[in-house]
């Protein structure tokens, strides 16, 4: 038997074993060759390389910048099977991503998150993601492809870039047109029946002047989510995604990059699964005529609960099952009624325990949902960076774009229990969307170095504004009651910003940056049945309007210093100090004056860090972290029953403490093995009660006090047969609490995630590259979100993580 032949065996070997332990799952095949970086002015430790990353808005290398920031290239990202923005809470310490809907992700980092979600209105958020350096929102599939690199900046932003956040940024980088004739195309198949085309083809036009980048793919898989009483597969994963990226050169210090990008994701809704019922949550009370009070020794007023033996139809309508007595049925009603509290539901507490004993015997599996369900989603955009250097020392950037995003869905969040949760286009919608967002953004920029280069800035003004660009209607259908609600808003956001640093000797930097944000809001909102009658309380007047209005305006300075030493030429201390702001804003409708508006938020970060390369006989890299944040005024958002429609109302929380800290290690044993990992540990509290959202000492909901992961890269072979390269990452996250502490079950348990992918380059040919993948390789069964009001409005609903998924894919490369 030849090598070659022996290599194609232990190949076939592996895949087999691999995919018959219910192999790697993920979606890119051979791994991409990273970018060079540019001349790095600290060395990394031979053999661990080091990525380029954009933090201050130039190109550095990740060891030589003073910032907390873990960063993915492409080549990473396809190793550990990230196709999707919710997977990337795997592979980052101190970020993490919450989901209510399969298709959307909220990001935190450091306890800190995306603020108001659904409903058409509108908040900043705490984590700003970027795509080509705008901001704009990432979530789900079809944006993974011919990516350069991912970065997640931890702490407050926005004295160097774009907007502005107290919690940090993850920016998306996509790979750049070059000057020579290449590209690839992959092929994908794998476990519920997923099939993925990607194609990337790079174009030289004119010789080091113009240049084409065309990249593509093309995704289906089936929902592996059934339906007890509809047989939809819910959680499908679905989309249609390009971009062209025209790069040219007319000067050599002239440089214009023009990108064009389209995602279309079209999928069955999300899976929703009941996990716990509670009909004694008292959802208002109903008060009770003098009359009765008197002749039948009825309470001032009787509680309306989730589920009840009565229901509160009865007090207006004779229906079977409801009491009827002497003096006739609606007396018979209130009567019942003090006894028992009335059902707003109309569900009675046998029927509440008997749905949550019907989920769980079908398992998680299986929903309970008794409508079809869907989440169809564009985004659209077009991007253009110029940059021109004036001299050696001077250069400026503008960065101008256009962003355009429609949804449409029809969600249902308490399956099963069929009284809450139905959202689908209204009568004075955009069919089929219900929500919009247009943005227009320009970002210009002026840098340069004075003093021999031993000082140098960034002088800037960025500029937004957002509408919805649609007409925004959604109708709710919750406890029988039918509303149409309309949002409409209008958002600009100006800032202009300043960085200076200061190169004071070759060891010692300091830094340093200014930011002042002026904020102008305005909402609408109405909410009217199906005859188009009004239904909305306008609470500053307490008269019945639509709609209702409310424009505000927010301002505030930001800042940051920081200072960095290298104590040798491998290890750079630093500690720096951030402020950071978030704009205040709207909830219309709101039950109350008070909840209409929220102010901002403002935090003070401190962090100090340490990044390492060490020599202990093998290259080794430790990256350490530690922070302490203080925050005013923080922004928790509570989903809130209010004239029948789930609204999420935003308040200020008071104070909050968050601190903890980040290490990341990487370790190169020999020339053929990379191992690493991460850890952080997060302290978020809030100093003041607000609702069930935050309680004094608790931790803040949805954030692990800890998570930790471990990835590893060996090379099997590597020579004139090709590479043959194993990689496998393990991941924890801890329990995490909820919004609602008062419930009996009040936590999401902790989980444990092993991924696996098996490489072969240039296999049996050059440029042909094999792979098998796997992602949960165990089938944990974990939980990723949901709508925990079991105390609230008597139930708890969650979202399941995918379940295990494997396949294998081909890719085909040509040129360089």
């Amino acid at each position: 038997m030849t090598y070659l032949d022996s290599a194609r065996a232990l190949f076939t070997s592996a895949a087999l074993c691999a995919l018959a332990a219910h192999a790697p799952a993920g979606a890119q095949t051979a791994p991409v060759q990273p970018a060079a970086a540019p001349d790095l002015a600290r060395p990394a430790e031979a053999g661990l390389g080091d990525i380029v990353v954009t933090a201050r808005r130039r190109e550095e290398a990740l060891q030589d910048v003073p910032v907390a920031i873990t960063a993915l290239s492409g080549e990473t990202l396809t190793a550990r099977g990230v196709i999707s923005a919710e997977a990337l809470r795997q592979t980052a310490p101190a970020l993490n991503i919450y989901q209510n809907n399969r298709q959307d992700a909220g990001f935190y980092i450091r306890g800190q998150g995306p603020g108001i979600v659904g409903g058409g209105a509108r908040n900043f958020t705490s984590v700003a993601t970027y795509f080509a350096e705008v901001p704009t929102a990432i979530a789900g599939s079809g944006v993974f492809y011919d990516l350069a690199n991912v970065q997640v900046l931890k702490g407050p932003q926005g004295t160097l870039f774009g907007r502005n956040t107290t919690g940090g940024a993850v920016l998306f980088e996509p790979n750049r047109p070059t000057f020579e004739f290449g590209g690839s195309i992959k092929g994908s198949y794998g476990n519920y029946d997923f099939h993925e085309i990607e194609g990337v083809l790079n174009v030289p036009i004119v010789e080091d002047r113009v240049a084409l980048r065309l990249a593509g793919s093309y995704s289906r898989r089936k929902g592996f989510t059934r339906g007890v009483y509809t047989g939809q597969r819910a959680d499908s994963r679905n989309h249609d995604a390009f971009r062209v990226s025209l790069l040219l050169k007319p000067t050599d210090t002239i440089e214009n990059l023009t990108i064009v990008d389209y995602n279309f994701r079209d999928n069955t809704g999300s899976g929703l699964i009941l996990r716990a019922a509670n009909p004694a949550a008292q959802l208002g009370a109903l008060p009770v005529p003098a009359a009765l009070q008197a002749g039948f020794g009825l309470p001032a007023s009787l509680p309306l609960l989730a589920g009840a033996p009565t229901p509160i139809a009865c007090l207006s309508v004779a229906l079977p099952g409801c009491p009827t007595g002497p003096f006739g049925n609606a007396v018979a009603a209130f009567v019942a009624g003090a006894n028992g509290g009335l059902s707003l539901s109309g569900l009675t507490p046998q029927q509440f325990a008997d749905a949550v004993a019907l989920q769980r015997s079908v398992g998680i599996r299986r929903s309970l949902s008794r409508q079809p369900v869907y989440n169809r989603n564009k985004a659209y955009g077009i991007t253009n960076r110029t940059e021109i250097e004036l001299s050696d020392a001077i250069s400026i950037k503008n960065i101008i774009a256009l962003r355009r995003n429609r949804t449409a869905e029809v969600n249902d969040i308490a399956p099963g229990l069929d009284y809450a949760g139905s959202q689908y286009p209204g009568t004075g919608s955009n069919p089929p969307y219900i929500r919009g967002l247009n943005q227009f953004s320009e970002e210009f920029q002026l840098q340069g170095r004075l003093a021999d280069g031993a000082l140098s800035y960034v002088l800037g003004f960025y500029h937004e504004q957002t509408k919805p660009g649609i007409d925004q209607s959604y109708r709710s259908v919750v406890f029988g009651n039918a509303t149409n609600t309309a949002n409409y808003f209008s958002d600009k956001s100006d800032a202009v910003f300043a960085h200076l640093e200061w190169q004071a000797t070759e060891a010692f930097q300091l830094s340093g940056g200014f930011r002042y944000t002026w904020d102008k809001r305005y909402l609408t909102s109405s909410v009217t049945n199906d005859a188009g009658v009004c239904g909305q309380l306008n609470t500053a007047n307490g008269l019945i309007e639509c709609p209702v209005s409310g424009r505000a305006k927010f301002s505030a300075p930001t800042y940051d210093v920081t200072a960095q030493y290298e104590l040798s030429q491998r290890v750079l201390a630093y500690a720096a100090y951030r402020r950071g702001y978030k704009s205040g804003g709207f909830n219309l409708p709101a039950p109350t004056l008070e909840t209409s508006t929220f102010g901002k938020e403002t935090v003070d970060d401190f962090e100090v860090g340490l990044k390492a390369d060490w020599d202990i006989g093998v290259p080794l890299r430790t990256n350490l972290s530690l922070f302490h944040d203080k925050y005013k005024g923080i922004q928790i958002a509570l989903p809130v029953l209010t004239n029948g429609t789930f609204i999420s109302l935003v308040q200020n929380a008071g104070k909050a403490t968050n601190k903890g800290g980040e290490l990341e290690v990487s370790i190169k044993p020999s020339a053929d093995f990379t191992i690493g990992g991460f850890a952080s540990y997060l302290d978020a509290k809030c100093a003041t009660n607000v609702g069930t959202a935050c309680r004094v000492g608790r931790q803040i909901a949805f954030q692990p006090h800890w998570k930790a992961g471990v990835n590893a890269q060996y090379t099997i072979f590597d020579g004139t047969n090709g590479a043959l390269t194993l990689s496998s990452d393990f991941s924890y996250t801890d329990k995490v609490t909820t919004s609602d502490p008062d419930a009996p079950i009040d936590t999401y348990p902790s989980y444990t995630l092993w991924n696996a992918r098996l490489d072969w380059s240039d296999a049996f040919a050059p440029g042909v590259d094999l792979a098998v993948f796997a992602t949960n390789i165990t089938g944990k069964k974990y939980i990723v979100g949901g709508y925990p009001l079991v105390s609230a409005l008597g139930f708890d609903s969650v979202l399941y993580g995918e379940p295990r998924m494997y396949g294998a894919s081909v890719r085909f490369r040509f040129g360089n």
